[in-house]
């Protein structure tokens, strides 16, 4: 299974895609940081065609805080 992060890297001026990961939890972790950088993610792609859009992923990671980031209040 390899599942990949879509996105436009601001200072390249250009699309990318980032390297293959075994799970889809660790492309989301690479969409998250890759937001963080001010990269445009456009989806996350996985087998057979899947596709994560991008307001699910942004969704995601607001749910899971960073380690430098506290977790939301309840």
């Amino acid at each position: 299974m390899n599942w990949t992060a879509h996105y436009f890297d601001r200072r390249l001026n250009s699309d990318s895609v980032s390297r293959a990961f075994a799970s889809k939890e660790d492309a989301l972790r690479q969409a998250c940081d890759l937001m963080r950088r001010n990269c445009i993610v456009h989806f996350v792609k996985g087998p057979n065609d899947e596709k994560i859009d991008a307001v699910a992923i942004a969704a995601w990671c607001k749910r899971r805080p960073t380690r430098k980031e506290p977790p939301p209040p309840k």
